[in-house]
C-alpha cells in the first residue's frame, strides 16, 4: 500500500523503481519480483539501479500473526532490515525506515514525541523498534514512525477501506472507543517522505497526524463525510477483544518536530478522511 503511494504521488518527481515479492499485473510501476530474504538478489538490484535513496516499506504488521510467529517477525522486521541498513551504507545510500506507533506502551495520557521513553508491549513493536536501531546505526538514514491508511492494491484493505466497505455492504462494526491513534494517509505520507529527503533530514521523527482520535471517532466521522446511510457502528471497548498480543490503547503521537523541520502542516485526522474520500470515490 504505502510502496504503491510512494509512486504514484512521486512518479513525476523522482524516479522510482519497486521491489516486491508478488508479481504486481496491470500496473505502470516499474517493480522487480525478488524476495527480500534472498539479500544477494538484492544487492544486484541495487548495483544495477543505484539508487539515491532506498525506502523501506515492508514489514510482518499483523500483530496477532507476529506474536503466533515470532521468528518470522524477527526475520523480516529485524533481520532484513540490518542486512538493507548494512547495504545502503556499503553503497553510500540513505535509506528511509517506515516504523511504527507501536513502540510506545500508551501509559501516558501525552501525544508520544521522539524523545519519550518507549516500551513496546508486543512482538511487532519490540521488532520493528529493534530494526529502527540497525537503521539509526548509520547517521544518514531516516525514521519515520507512522500509522497509515489509505488505498491498497492487493486484496488486503485499509483501516479506512475496512470501515467504508464493511459499511457499504450493510454490515456491523464494533470499533472501540479506548483506543486512539494518529492516523496518515498514505498520499500525505509519500510527500512528507519527499521533502524530508529532499531537505536531507536523519535521524527519527513522527510521522504521523496531526493530533489523535479513537477507532470510534474515525468510524462515525468517515460514516458522516461518506454520508453512508448502511451498515451500523457500535461502541465498543478493547476489553471484548479476545488479542493474543498485549496492545497499547494510547498511540497518539506528536509531528511537531517534523512539521517544524519541514515548515508544513499535517493534516488531522478529519482532514485526512476527506482526502480519502477523493481517493476512493474517484
Amino acid at each position: 500500500m504505502l510502496g504503491y503511494g510512494i509512486y504514484s504521488e512521486l512518479k513525476d518527481k523522482a524516479q522510482i523503481t519497486g521491489v516486491d515479492i508478488i508479481e504486481l499485473k496491470n500496473l505502470s510501476l516499474p517493480c522487480q519480483r525478488i524476495s527480500l530474504y534472498e539479500i544477494e538478489e538484492i544487492e544486484k538490484n541495487i548495483v544495477e539501479t543505484k539508487p539515491d535513496i532506498l525506502i523501506h516499506t515492508a514489514a510482518l504488521i499483523n500483530v496477532e500473526e507476529c506474536e503466533r510467529n515470532s521468528e518470522e517477525a524477527e526475520r523480516l522486521n529485524v533481520v532484513v532490515t540490518r542486512q538493507l541498513a548494512d547495504l545502503c551504507n556499503k553503497y553510500r545510500i540513505k535509506m528511509v525506515y517506515i516504523s511504527t506507533d507501536a513502540v510506545f506502551d500508551g501509559k501516558d495520557p501525552k501525544l508520544y514525541t521522539e524523545e519519550d521513553l518507549v516500551n513496546p508491549l508486543n512482538v511487532y513493536g519490540r521488532t520493528k523498534l529493534t530494526g529502527e536501531t540497525f537503521v539509526l546505526k548509520y547517521p544518514q538514514n531516516l525514521v519515520f514512525r507512522t500509522n497509515i491508511y489509505g488505498i491498497n492494491i492487493q486484496k488486503k484493505q485499509s483501516f479506512g477501506e475496512w470501515i467504508y466497505y464493511s459499511l457499504i455492504e450493510g454490515k456491523t462494526l464494533n470499533l472501540f472507543t479506548d483506543i486512539d491513534f494518529s492516523p496518515i494517509l498514505v498520499n500525505e505520507l509519500a510527500e512528507l517522505i519527499y521533502k524530508a529527503c529532499q531537505k536531507g533530514l536523519c535521524g527519527l521523527y513522527h510521522a504521523c497526524g496531526t493530533g489523535c482520535i479513537t477507532k470510534y471517532d474515525f468510524g462515525i466521522k468517515l460514516r458522516e463525510f461518506f454520508q453512508i446511510k448502511t451498515g451500523v457502528i457500535h461502541k465498543e471497548t478493547s476489553d471484548i477483544a479476545q488479542f493474543k498480543a498485549q496492545r497499547s490503547k494510547h498511540m497518539g503521537m506528536s509531528n511537531r518536530k517534523l512539521c517544524n523541520a519541514l515548515n508544513v502542516e499535517i493534516s488531522t485526522p478529519q482532514e485526512s478522511i476527506e482526502k480519502f474520500y477523493y481517493l476512493i470515490c474517484n
